[in-house]
Parts: C-alpha cells; sequence; structure tokens
C-alpha cells in the first residue's frame, strides 16, 4: 500500500494553544519556554488531537501495525 501524501498545514490556522478550540491542531509549533505557546491549529478529525499532518509526526506505527497493513 502506497503512503498518501498530506500537506502541511497553512500557519494561517496558528492559534495561541490556551485559544485552542475542539477540533484544533494541539501540535505546538513554537519553543514551549516562549510567552505564548502556539500550536498548530488546523482542523482535526473527531478523533485526534492533531491534523493529519502532525499526527504522522507524532505517531510511529508498531512494527505489527506496518506488516498488518502490508498483508491486507
Amino acid at each position: 500500500m502506497a503512503a498518501s501524501y498530506v500537506a502541511e498545514p497553512s500557519a494561517r490556522y496558528q492559534t495561541r494553544f490556551v485559544d485552542a478550540r475542539a477540533r484544533q491542531c494541539r501540535f505546538i509549533v513554537t519553543d514551549v519556554a516562549a510567552d505564548e505557546v502556539v500550536c498548530c491549529g488546523a482542523p482535526t478529525s473527531e478523533t485526534s488531537s492533531w491534523c493529519s499532518w502532525h499526527r504522522q509526526v507524532v505517531f510511529v506505527p508498531s512494527r505489527h501495525d506496518r506488516e498488518r497493513r502490508q498483508v491486507a
């Protein structure tokens, strides 16, 4: 199964972490020591804290998951 392309989210979605709402990506895009921490803010699925782009960064499939996908 070929990997599908996911575009990097636009910076226009970025929002202060404390202002992030439901279904906005929580991936931190600033230094966490900054006065105002900023997160990605791009739309997410209902079941994820991260947009498609950042989900690829924070989630690494286990070997078992990769093998199962290759068989399917």
